[in-house]
């Protein structure tokens, strides 16, 4: 009778146990739903803040890493850079990593300037992300800039100067 009445307790436990368990899996489900929402949301919102500014020609990029093309690889930045677009206007705020053919006695301003925008083209054919092409010459130089900027707010900033080497930069697009 005891061996009946243990094999009666541990099969309680048991399902006690695997009840417990399917509570926890639901709960579980249930929270991942609600992040898998917000974030979602989350992701709406900073597309929609990323198309009016793009519709406006009023954004920023903060610049997080640069990759030169000399063998150096990727550098982390730790001081604030940033391309800033406002209307007719190129706001760039960026190092320079690599080689100049042709600068300034004193090595000039390297990409750092504000000039007016000479062309300007956003292509939206492709899926999850905008591409920018933007010109601008100012007092050193004549600059091509491609921004590559995806729907989550991260972006790919590629410069050609004419008289120094290409370099690219990544960052994220500014919400505020």
């Amino acid at each position: 009778m005891k061996r009946k009445k243990r094999q009666w307790i541990y099969l309680a436990g048991c399902c006690a146990m695997l009840f417990l368990m399917m509570l926890m899996l639901q709960t579980s489900c249930a929270t991942s739903e609600a992040a898998k929402a917000a974030k979602a949301e989350q992701l709406a919102l900073t597309k929609a803040k990323i198309e009016e500014g793009l519709a406006n020609r009023q954004f920023t990029i903060d610049i997080e890493r640069a990759q030169p093309q000399a063998p150096v690889g990727v550098i982390n930045l730790t001081s604030p850079y940033s391309v800033t677009v406002d209307g007719d206007t190129l706001k760039s705020d960026l190092p320079f990593f690599g080689r100049a053919y042709s600068i300034p006695y004193g090595g000039g301003k390297g990409l750092r300037f504000v000039a007016p925008i000479t062309g300007y083209y956003v292509d939206s054919s492709h899926r999850k992300r905008h591409i920018i092409y933007i010109d601008a010459v100012d007092t050193e130089d004549s600059y091509r800039y491609i921004i590559t900027l995806f729907d989550g707010g991260s972006a790919s900033v590629s410069v050609t100067p004419r008289q120094r080497s290409h370099i690219e930069f990544t960052g994220q697009f500014k919400t505020d």
